[in-house]
């Protein structure tokens, strides 16, 4: 699907439930649940986004998706449409070690893991519960469960673990995984200056311990990482603030609640739960539903203004 600045927008991320047993430090506050989409909804969003208009590659999130007793279904059913090419999921991971197996058989093929600490004692200030050994069993759990590519996902926070980056790159070349270092994106006014890192020191860091960091060529289609080798593992930086990625970014997210929301900071909502329950014919419905889908592609901004719309909820939007 094009936008209508001639983006080619394949990616969708659907979050698939606001629920989360953690409370992270830069995250949103956790509000009353709201009503989900069911499994067979968001089959039905992505075969329209499938079949009429291109995506390629869905990713769940939420809040926590494995919170959701029926995800293998919810993954079956993304799996079902052939044109999906990647289907992703990102977890906070306390919960994968039980359900990796089940996932990987329903066709789960990518996991990112969020962990912003491999210290037990700041992962739990920084989260507010959990257990730091079992997400490391979950990462494992996923590779003994063949699911191929496995990611960490590690928001640096001045003065809370940037300090980590040396060790997070040790663990990622011993645990086969891929690292990514997030910069973090302020959630409200208040936030805006806080807990900065500048990614050319992480670099810097990286090389002194390392050596030099080789780059590694990526389609700049969409994908947000600059991506390096570094001792053998692969490392990338997502630098949403200090080097914004809009003019090729390739995605829309759905909110757990069935919103497209055009842009993650200051994109404007589109409903598409009230056509899903309606009562239009299946063939009018999908129609809706994909003009749906083009009306918020073109409200994407051509570069987004951080914090126009306020505070972002994380927990609904998945990030």
């Amino acid at each position: 699907m094009i936008d209508r600045f001639h983006r080619n927008v394949t990616y969708l991320r659907i979050s698939v439930t606001d629920r989360c047993q953690m409370s992270c430090s830069y995250c949103t506050l956790q509000e009353e649940p709201k009503e989900s989409l069911s499994a067979r909804e968001i089959g039905e969003l992505v075969r329209v986004a499938g079949e009429r208009l291109g995506f390629r590659k869905i990713r769940l999130t939420g809040g926590e998706p494995l919170l959701r007793p029926d995800l293998a279904e919810v993954v079956e059913e993304v799996v079902a449409t052939s044109q999906i090419v990647e289907v992703a999921m990102t977890t906070n991971g306390l919960l994968l070690a039980g359900r990796a197996e089940e996932l990987a058989k329903a066709g789960l093929r990518t996991v990112n893991v969020s962990l912003d600490s491999l210290d037990p004692a700041r992962f739990r200030e920084l989260t507010s519960s959990g257990s730091l050994d079992a997400v490391v069993e979950g990462l494992r759990a996923a590779r003994r469960a063949g699911i191929q590519r496995r990611k960490l996902n590690v928001v640096l926070l001045g003065g809370v673990n940037e300090e980590e980056v040396v060790e997070f790159v040790r663990f990622a070349i011993a645990e086969d995984v891929e690292v990514r270092f997030i910069e973090h994106m302020p959630m409200d006014d208040s936030r805006l200056t806080s807990w900065r890192v500048d990614p050319d020191e992480i670099r810097a860091r990286l090389r002194e311990e390392f050596g030099e960091l080789q780059p590694v060529a990526t389609d700049r289609s969409g994908g947000p990482a600059e991506l390096w080798l570094v001792g053998g593992a692969r490392v990338g930086f997502i630098r949403a603030i200090s080097g914004p990625f809009c003019d090729r970014c390739n995605r829309l997210r759905v909110t757990s609640e069935g919103k497209i929301r055009s842009c993650l900071l200051s994109g404007g909502e589109v409903d598409l739960a009230g056509v899903l329950r309606g009562t239009l014919p299946e063939e009018e419905r999908a129609s809706a539903l994909a003009t749906l889908f083009q009306t918020a592609a073109d409200a994407k901004p051509p570069v987004y203004e951080l914090m126009r719309d306020g505070a972002v909820p994380m927990r609904q939007l998945g990030g």
